[in-house]
């Protein structure tokens, strides 16, 4: 890994807290309609936490912690929901908090998600294409607010249609002098709101939404930017997940994922596609590479080692790019790794993740809970 993003996580305890609720028709029935239109109160939950602590140059020393509460609140028939949180503050006094949610409501006849976060961190600019140089880096800081509220209502089993809701407010910019951020006119540099409405389709079947072992799942979604809704900037976004996932030899998973992000107008830099990060093309800064549009894809085999740990091994390519003649052999980015998991709940397949992974040129460590996808 380069010495520019070494970073180490110390684990000083973790927690499991579960708690079981008796189901209660009578006293259900007397809550009103919100509460039976919605909510099922025979569930299981728990909280899984975990302090952690690590050092960047960028940050210094920096502790925080993150942690996974899981529940039940649409009944037998309804899947896993969960929220997750982190939270770090460093000795530069950066300060990043961080949740999401996914929230099967009763029977699963709605789906309830979305993010929240704050974000006061510096962060990297190599500029804007698929063939940007390391050497090309200029460093700038903004505070940043972002909410996206997304509602979507089953159709049949498994599949679910809706609308979204997302603002991203960037504001305190600082540039370097001089640099590409300050002179080239770059859309965003100067912050502003980013304002949209979009329109969402989703097809779930995965038997487990945060450690699948067979199905699939399918999102197609399309977001309109535009100063009608309050946004500073007019751009229009299009994005698709498909993800598969294959049972092998006992308990043994092929996963495969691909994804497609494309910008058209005039979309921030901020904003922009980008190719790397914990999720896809791991071993890639998140803020390596960007620009209007992102298609990448990647395989996964997951594999269990002994009692609660288990294993993985992923490849994948993609890159960045504004018009597709940009892309070429030379540019592609491929990505290469091996990871271990630990299960901290059996009947629930919810892992904590550690995963190696090895880029053109760079390399990285991640640790999250929940699996890549």
């Amino acid at each position: 890994m380069r010495a520019s993003v070494v970073a180490f996580f110390v684990f000083t305890g973790s927690w499991l807290f579960a708690q079981q609720h008796d189901s209660v028709p009578d006293s259900t029935q007397r809550k009103g309609f919100i509460h039976r239109m919605f909510f099922d109160t025979t569930a299981h939950s728990g909280l899984f936490a975990i302090p952690l602590l690590y050092y960047t140059p960028d940050t210094r020393w920096a502790y925080g912690a993150m942690g996974v509460y899981y529940f039940h609140v649409g009944g037998p028939s309804a899947r896993l929901s969960y929220a997750k949180l982190l939270v770090d503050y460093t000795q530069n006094k950066q300060l990043d908090v961080w949740s999401s949610w996914n929230i099967f409501l009763k029977e699963e006849r709605w789906l309830i998600k979305g993010e929240a976060r704050y974000r006061n961190f510096p962060d990297r600019f190599y500029g804007i294409g698929n063939q940007t140089t390391p050497e090309m880096v200029e460093r700038y800081t903004y505070d940043l607010l972002s909410m996206k509220i997304l509602g979507l209502k089953r159709i049949r089993k498994g599949m679910f249609a809706g609308a979204d809701y997302q603002v991203l407010y960037m504001y305190k910019m600082k540039v370097a002098e001089g640099g590409i951020l300050d002179t080239a006119g770059v859309t965003g540099v100067g912050g502003g709101l980013n304002s949209g409405f979009g329109l969402v389709f989703v097809s779930d079947q995965r038997d487990n939404v945060v450690n699948a072992r067979t199905g699939y799942f399918f999102e197609v979604s399309s977001y309109y930017y535009r100063p009608a809704f309050g946004s500073d900037f007019n751009y229009t976004t299009l994005n698709m997940t498909f993800n598969k996932y294959i049972p092998v030899y006992k308990s043994n998973v092929v996963a495969f994922n691909s994804v497609v992000n494309l910008n058209f107008g005039n979309p921030t830099f901020i904003t922009m596609s980008q190719a790397g990060g914990d999720d896809i093309l791991r071993g890639y800064a998140k803020n390596r590479f960007r620009d209007h549009n992102f298609v990448g894809a990647q395989t996964e085999y997951r594999f269990k080692i002994w009692k609660r740990f288990g294993g993985t091994v992923f490849a994948g390519a993609g890159d960045v790019f504004r018009d597709p003649k940009d892309v070429s052999w030379n540019t592609v980015k491929y990505s290469y790794g091996a990871g271990l998991r630990y299960m901290v709940n059996r009947k629930e397949r919810l892992n904590i993740r550690l995963d190696y992974g090895i880029g053109r040129g760079s390399s990285s460590f991640y640790i999250m809970i929940t699996e890549a996808f």
